[in-house]
């Protein structure tokens, strides 16, 4: 297995047609604009086995309005401007899920960001569980999104 982070302006377009295919085939986002914020994302991290993409993460640069309706959403409203970054399109292939490549390329990011506080949402129980192994904590109140699915908001902070 091999790990790369990578800003997204200096992808080629193989490795970002390759990242979005995947992240959509995760299911779990819109995929209205999303090639667009994959580009804006601060960096971009991949696994690959055998030249193949089979994971990918990344630390997103989110719309302010964006975010401060997750965490109004949630109920913590005044907290929102404590978080510049939102970890999220991790997404690794069915079958080579279990192996921990999601947790390793969000550890990745981590590492090489010049921020300690980060946030996450996600609806999904397998994600859940990486965001806690990390060290992520749930952070206020569970809400639902347009489709009335339940979204839990994710805390980072090393200073905390």
């Amino acid at each position: 297995m091999t790990y790369k982070i990578i800003s997204p302006d200096k992808c080629d377009n193989s490795q970002l047609q390759a990242f979005y295919d995947l992240v959509v085939s995760g299911g779990q986002v819109m995929v209205e604009g999303l090639a667009d914020k994959i580009k804006a994302a601060d960096f971009l991290s991949f696994c690959e086995i055998d030249s193949e993409i089979v994971g990918v993460a990344s630390i997103k640069n989110p719309n302010p309005n964006y975010k401060n309706r997750v965490f109004k959403k949630a109920n913590v409203e005044k907290s929102a401007d404590a978080y510049d970054f939102e970890i999220g399109y991790a997404v690794t292939k069915k079958e080579h899920r279990g192996k921990g490549i999601s947790q390793k390329l969000i550890k990745i990011l981590m590492e090489n960001s010049n921020s300690k506080s980060f946030y996450a949402t996600t609806k999904v129980d397998r994600m859940r569980h990486i965001l806690s192994k990390i060290g992520f904590k749930k952070f206020g109140d569970n809400y639902q999104n347009d489709n009335k699915e339940s979204i839990t908001l994710y805390n980072y902070d090393e200073k905390k």
